[in-house]
């Protein structure tokens, strides 16, 4: 579990969601043997695509403090503090490294290798060896919201899938046969199937597909299915197929992949709101919503497969990320600002009539339950209180949730009408372009936007670079998915 909208977010709080619940009484199924290798799951055929540089998904330029603000040790190792008491943590101290390791590599700084090098050393001191793996454990009890409570010692691809990243980085940077080795056994924990009585991560559900689990539920074969936490160990598997090209990464990267087509739409989205957490635990957390968007755009361009790309748009439309620091354009004529309740009745609300346009500062740009996008006011009139986005007579001024879409997708331009619009710094038109299509054609799309309040395209060649472009119901995107 973590939020982070980049790589990289702060984790403090980071096991405060969905820890409602009391322990699972009565006895739990028993654990049935299983074969060694998860081998038969369902693939729909996605291949991983090498990165500009082959650099690796978690690869940030970015620095961090040398003083670290939150709990560590006297090696500098991060701790978690987990009801008041301080705990190794993996997932904290995988992510720790690669910040640090990011930060050597932006620097050259050998400290940052070091403090990068003494959070893989915490856990391979730690590590749990069996069938082969090497495994690394959380040392505290887990209450999940689904009633379950995972007792320590307890086990998580997401925190075997990141600490991959880091000896396969670590490997690269310092060319140490050492983080070789620690890739190579944690590697091998993810394409292990269950097992009685040992540590496990990764099994197929009922109807076959493939997770690799953040929170596995032992005894018994299940896991809550948690999204977040599968496509991070995604990217471990992914920088361990940079360094080796192993077939046993493409698979478990085709079978993950498989699993995110087919449940994001149709069981972790809820349309017009933010998604799900998991499978088990089906609430909706704005926060991990934006997550579950961008990694959708990661998974596009770890894979080409432009499903992710398109399935990040409709995520984007249902929730969009809320802060934003804008002004909003409001056109001659009558606006309603309204209050909301938290099931989105209107509670208040207050109308004036301009007589021409007015402007005045929004905070955010935001979904309210049950209704359209709305813009929360800063200033002005309406402070404190929404107005309905409406790009005909208020529009929030600027672009906001843009999506960059490597490798490009295609766009297609139906015959009609259509006009494209360029901008000054302000987001004032300074210039349009209109074409006629008397026949079908297409151009590679870069980006999409709000823009002025429309969704808007940004193609890379052709007739419309360097001009926005609006949607139309006749720019049609080859890869948008049907939806429930």
């Amino acid at each position: 579990m973590r939020i982070r909208l980049s790589w990289r977010a702060p984790v403090a709080a980071v096991l405060a969601l969905g820890l409602a619940g009391t322990p699972v009484t009565g006895a739990a199924a028993a654990l049935p043997e299983r074969s060694a290798t998860l081998t038969a799951y369902a693939r729909d055929g996605y291949l991983p695509r090498p990165l500009p540089g082959s650099v690796s998904p978690t690869s940030r330029q970015m620095t961090v403090p040398r003083t670290d603000p939150l709990a560590h040790d006297a090696s500098g190792v991060r701790l978690f503090n987990w009801q008041g008491v301080l705990y190794d943590h993996p997932v904290v101290q995988a992510d720790w490294g690669l910040d640090n390791l990011n930060a050597y590599q932006v620097t050259g700084d050998r400290f940052f290798l070091d403090r990068a090098i003494a959070q893989a050393r915490r856990n391979l001191d730690r590590k749990v060896e069996s069938r082969g793996a090497w495994w690394y454990s959380y040392p505290f009890d887990l209450p999940r919201c689904t009633g379950l409570v995972l007792q320590a010692p307890w086990y998580s691809a997401m925190a075997q899938g990141e600490l991959l990243s880091l000896f396969v980085r670590l490997y690269e940077v310092t060319g140490d046969a050492t983080w070789r080795t620690a890739a190579d056994r944690t590697f091998l924990s993810l394409t292990l199937g269950p097992q009685l009585g040992v540590p496990w991560v990764s099994w197929t559900d009922a109807d076959g597909y493939l997770w690799l689990e953040e929170y596995p539920d032992s005894p018994g074969v299940r896991g809550e299915r948690v999204l977040n936490g599968m496509i991070y160990a995604f990217y471990g598997v992914y920088d361990y197929w940079r360094i080796t090209r192993d077939s046993r990464a493409v698979s478990l990267m085709d079978g993950t992949a498989t699993t995110v087509r087919r449940y994001v739409p149709a069981t972790l989205r809820v349309p017009q709101w933010a998604s799900r957490y998991s499978v088990g635990c089906a609430r909706s957390y704005p926060s991990y919503h934006q997550v579950h968007t961008q990694q959708m755009l990661s998974l596009h361009q770890l894979t080409h497969a432009g499903v992710f790309a398109a399935y990040a748009d409709v995520l984007r439309a249902d929730y969009p990320y809320p802060p934003v620091d804008g002004i909003v354009w409001f056109g001659p004529g009558s606006h309603v600002a309204y209050q909301f309740d938290t099931a989105g009745r209107i509670v208040a609300q207050k109308s004036i009539n301009l007589i021409r346009f007015s402007t005045a500062t929004a905070d955010q740009r935001v979904r309210v339950t049950g209704r359209g996008v709305y813009y929360r006011m800063a200033n002005g009139v309406f402070a404190g209180m929404f107005v309905a986005e409406d790009a005909e007579n208020r529009w929030l001024a600027g672009k906001f949730v843009q999506h960059t879409y490597a490798p490009t997708r295609l766009l297609t331009v139906e015959p009609g009408t259509y006009t494209g619009y360029a901008y000054d710094s302000r987001w004032q038109v300074v210039g349009s372009k209109t074409v006629t299509f008397p026949r079908t054609s297409g151009a590679p799309l870069g980006a999409s936007a709000w823009v002025n309040g429309r969704l808007s395209y940004q193609v890379t060649a052709g007739t419309y670079l360097g001009y926005w472009l609006p949607a139309a119901p006749g720019l049609v995107l080859g890869d948008a998915p049907s939806l429930p």
